[in-house]
């Protein structure tokens, strides 16, 4: 039966858009068959009373603009065909939110040599159920505002932005955790700059306690024995304020100024901070006072990295000379998807300080797992 559904819901999307006057006729009832077998329920939450008005606003537009320009018998002809086709669309959308997942999609792309397209596809049918919710509590705020059932027409602007953002951060989210699971056609580059056996990435909003909790677990790790290489960029807090970084290598203890905070539009690299190239070679040098099997610790990865500067030459020569157990990196939330595409590790566990109970000893319980891993693994190979 869901096969059936399935072939049905196919040819739909296929018959809406065949250039003929019986084409959407015959997709409406191809759509409406695939959803009493597969869910009857599809049918109302589809063409809801809001959705069938903007659809119908829709097909008017395009039947005002017709009969303007060829008369009022083919512009009623073409905002009917219009309309039978966006119910065809919004029917099939929410079936398709409901049934059709990412793994799914990914699978069939495959088989048809087309992964990335079946992957953004995939992703983007599981955000539909996200941004509704989205929607509908950005109008109840606005309503609720008003104090009134409904948003006044001049919130459209609201509504639309908010709509926008929360579809950017879903994005974020989705390709992040594709990523995660292993797809990486959304971020694989054409080769892969370096490989490590196994990554701790720690990330977290600005300000939620990434560096210390990062700082923490690595003494809790050295006072294990393990061996450490590399930095964290500790905040310099002035008057409650933030001022700048300095580096602290984390071997050595050696500190040094990184960046200040400058005005608006005088710092580098798109930051609003001055950087002091010192304070790089500092870092450069923890990096590489690395040994085979060390654990590489860099605080942070940011953006001005990403794109190749910053320590990124630094962390991806010592990840090839030295052959690390591990990496322990700081990165933003949004940025994992691209890190993973630009490093390719065996395994990633991800630490979110804003999630964890005790951040410092999920960080040290992570690398501890690494590397337990690491051993596992290299007895293995052994016998």
């Amino acid at each position: 039966m869901r096969a059936l559904a399935g072939t049905l819901a196919a040819l739909a999307a296929l018959v809406a858009f065949v250039p003929h006057p019986a084409a959407p006729v015959v997709a409406l009832l191809l759509a409406i068959a695939a959803a009493l077998l597969l869910e009857p329920a599809a049918l109302r939450r589809a063409w809801r009373a809001r959705t069938l008005a903007v659809l119908t606003v829709a097909a008017a537009a395009a039947t005002a603009l017709v009969t303007w320009s060829a008369g009022f018998l083919a512009g009623a002809t073409t905002g009917l065909s219009v309309y039978l086709r966006l119910l065809v669309l919004a029917l099939l959308a929410a079936l398709a939110a409901r049934h059709v997942g990412a793994d799914g999609l990914l699978r069939t792309a495959r088989r048809l040599r087309a992964e990335r397209l079946g992957l953004v596809l995939g992703l983007a049918l599981n955000a539909l159920p996200h941004l509704g919710e989205a929607w509908r509590d950005a109008w109840i705020a606005l309503a609720m505002r008003r104090r009134r059932r409904r948003p006044k027409a001049k919130d459209a602007f609201r509504l639309i932005e908010t709509l926008l953002a929360h579809t950017g951060r879903v994005a974020e989210e989705a390709a992040a955790a594709a990523a995660l699971r292993g797809h990486r056609a959304l971020v694989a580059p054409a080769f892969t700059e370096a490989r490590v056996p196994h990554l701790v990435v720690v990330t977290g909003a600005p300000g939620s306690g990434k560096t210390p909790a990062v700082a923490s677990a690595a003494e809790v790790l050295a006072a294990r024995g393990v061996r450490l290489a590399g930095f964290v960029q500790e905040a310099i807090m002035v008057a409650g304020e933030k001022t700048g970084f300095h580096i602290r290598d984390l071997a050595r203890g050696e500190v040094h100024p990184l960046a200040v905070r400058v005005a608006p539009g005088d710092g580098e690299h798109g930051t609003g901070f001055r950087f002091d190239p010192s304070g790089f070679a500092v870092a450069r040098r923890a990096l590489e006072a690395a040994t085979l099997g060390d654990v590489i610790v860099v605080d942070e990865l940011g953006p001005v990295e990403l794109r190749g500067g910053g320590h990124m030459p630094a962390l991806l020569r010592v990840i090839r000379r030295r052959r690390p157990a591990a990496c322990l990196l700081v990165v933003r939330r949004t940025l994992i998807p691209t890190l993973l595409g630009r490093l390719a590790a065996s395994s990633v566990v991800v630490v979110d300080v804003e999630t964890a109970t005790d951040p410092a000893g999920a960080v040290a319980a992570a690398v501890v797992h690494a590397l337990a891993a690491r051993g596992t693994k290299r007895a293995k190979a052994e016998d």
